[in-house]
């Protein structure tokens, strides 16, 4: 998944019907626990057709189309 490839949300059993656009990538380092530092977590931020933006998981949203 990258910066302008087409997604629809995915919540383990169903895809929403809506299409939404990859904005932006952005990865955190966690600073909690011991155990997970050098780790990262990824954000995807996502445009909707609506005009809203969201943020999701990679593991919750499917590419429809890859951009080019």
């Amino acid at each position: 998944m990258k910066v302008g490839d087409l997604v629809k949300y995915y919540d383990g059993l169903n895809d929403d019907p809506r299409t939404g656009l990859v904005l932006e990538i952005v990865n955190h380092p966690y600073m909690g626990a011991p155990s997970l530092r050098g780790t990262y977590r990824t954000d995807i931020v996502v445009l909707w057709q609506d005009g809203i933006r969201m943020i999701f998981e990679p593991d919750e949203l499917r590419v429809v189309n890859e951009s080019r």
